[in-house]
């Protein structure tokens, strides 16, 4: 929620309503050195202060109890998180480390790291399970050694084996012979990763083994399923993902992550991106695809705006990333998640600042009403729509805005022009019936307002022509789209009618039955039938 005063008056109510509970309203700022979300206290009210009571006596077991746990997509991602900093200093991912009995004991010696990061684990489950942190932390040290002791004997026990240097199809046909071949080839692929440093240098070897991988007779699908869940580790990595794709921009590194997503190679990709976009052409890596989506759904709701200083480029990519991600299968981005991220994005673009900076190239307060009309087919969501409204009502209804019209330099009806085209667009668009009502009886009052100061409808009145001919083209001013349809086009009608009325004007009418009359006949029918 963006609104600190709707966050406490939500609070407030839900505490009136519930006098016994208690409530909490917290504000979060997004750090972007450490990439990630800080949490302040604004406002705390009520009788309990949601603390657990902490049984001396509850010696629940945490969720891992044996080392086999630890391979869990679930539980992966949670080292993942806890020993990010030590992951990232040692250039290597969760399954490498799950799977090298030198990893693990490095980690094992690095005694303050490790003992952090059980630490970071044992105060979220204690809470969790209403049990005492040192019980947590002492079960987790002990199953972090277990898992040690584990790969050492496996390694003695040669359950694992290297990678061979003749390449992945090798490699897969030995495993076949391991009682546990899925564990076998990790440890494989893992002892090879030691030898690569970089992380696009990584990408394009498991990407590549993707490629053997496929031509390789496999009923039991076991060399993709390994290597999907590496890739899935690594670009799960923002840093690792991010040397992969490269670009200094937000945007340019989410367009060629999307372009992946979807199996396409991106513009002036890197060796590591197009292997990869290959491998994931293949349709057989969901684990991978999945991490790319989350990363891609991450930054659509993220604060970094995607080009902190292009605004129309932001806007481009922001229209382009929607209809990309569309086109995903829906069981891959689901349309509630990417409706949800697209509406979160679309705020952002809406910021004071955005708005800003989008209407900083428009010339005049005209140009300024077109743009965010034009902007609003890119918004999504239904609150988006009304604040970009609640703009839009302050550029029309702004001082600048009638002195421009009334006095703007250029011709009037082209002024005018500017207010029938943004009532069209506004009524075509996608704004609530409320601020389509309101939005275009503002327009047409201030058209209105205008053609009375520049006695547009006079100058037409006092032309050096017949009063049919001044009749037809004030009948024709909405049509042309020079005036707005309401008080200005009801306006016109009347004048025609008046003119109409005169002696010449019905004497002309009674001798000619020509192609001018006809016209005019056409014109009132059309008039009668938007009064109707």
């Amino acid at each position: 929620m963006q609104s600190r005063e709707e966050a406490l008056k939500i609070a407030k109510t839900q505490l009136a309503g519930l006098p016994k509970g208690s409530v909490r309203v917290t504000k979060e700022s997004y750090d972007e050195n450490q990439n990630t979300f800080l949490s302040v206290t604004i406002f705390e009210e009520g009788k309990e202060r949601h603390t657990r009571k902490i049984r001396a006596d509850n010696k629940m077991e945490p969720t891992c109890n044996s080392p086999d746990d630890l391979y869990a997509i679930h539980t992966r991602r949670t080292l993942g998180r806890a020993l990010a900093p030590w992951l990232r200093q040692n250039g290597v991912c969760t399954l490498e480390l799950l799977h090298r009995s030198d990893l693990a004991e490095k980690l094992a010696a690095a005694g303050h790291d490790r003992q952090h990061a059980i630490q970071k684990v044992a105060i979220a489950q204690a809470g969790a399970m209403e049990c005492s942190v040192q019980h947590i932390v002492r079960r987790l040290t002990e199953l972090a050694d277990a898992a040690t002791d584990q790969l050492r004997h496996a390694k003695a026990q040669k359950r694992t084996m290297e990678f061979n240097q003749r390449g992945f199809a090798a490699t897969l046909a030995a495993v076949k012979n391991f009682k546990a071949p899925g564990f076998a080839l990790s440890s494989a692929i893992a002892s090879r990763l030691s030898d690569v440093k970089s992380w696009p240098d990584k990408i394009s070897f498991l990407a590549g083994c993707v490629s053997d991988a496929l031509v390789e007779p496999d009923e039991e699908n076991v060399g993709i399923s390994v290597l999907d869940a590496f890739l899935a580790e690594i670009t799960a990595l923002p840093h690792a993902l991010d040397k992969c794709v490269d670009g200094e921009e937000l945007g340019d590194r989410l367009d060629r992550i999307t372009d992946i997503l979807c199996g396409k190679t991106p513009e002036n990709a890197s060796d590591s991106a197009r292997l990869l976009a290959i491998a994931i052409s293949s349709e057989k890596l969901p684990e991978t695809q999945s991490a790319l989506v989350a990363r891609v759904f991450q930054e659509l709701r993220g604060p970094r705006r995607l080009y902190p200083d292009r605004f129309e480029d932001e806007v481009m990519l922001y229209r382009s990333l929607a209809n990309r991600l569309v086109r995903l299968p829906p069981a891959l981005a689901p349309p509630d998640q990417l409706s949800e991220a697209f509406i979160i994005r679309s705020s952002r673009l809406l910021e004071a600042s955005s708005v800003e900076q989008m209407l900083i190239s428009a010339k005049n307060p005209g140009e300024e009403i077109l743009t965010l009309i034009d902007f609003e087919q890119s918004m999504v969501g239904e609150q988006n729509k009304q604040k970009l409204a609640t703009f839009l009502r302050a550029i029309i209804g702004a001082h600048k805005t009638d002195r421009w019209l009334s006095n703007g330099g250029a011709k009037v009806f082209e002024r005018l022009s500017v207010c029938a085209r943004a009532q069209k667009w506004v009524l075509a668009g996608g704004f609530s019936a409320e601020d389509k009502a309101e939005l275009s009886a503002s327009l047409d009052r201030l058209c209105y307002n205008a053609m009375k100061y520049n006695k547009a409808f006079e100058q037409i009145e006092s032309r050096d022509t017949t009063p049919i001919q001044k009749a037809i083209f004030l009948l024709k001013l909405p049509d042309q789209g020079l005036i707005t349809m309401g008080r200005c086009s009801e306006e016109a009608n009347l004048r025609a009618m008046r003119l109409l009325r005169t002696n010449s004007a019905r004497n002309a009418m009674a001798d000619n039955q020509g192609e001018l009359f006809k016209e005019l006949s056409g014109l009132l029918q059309r008039a009668k039938t938007k009064v109707a």
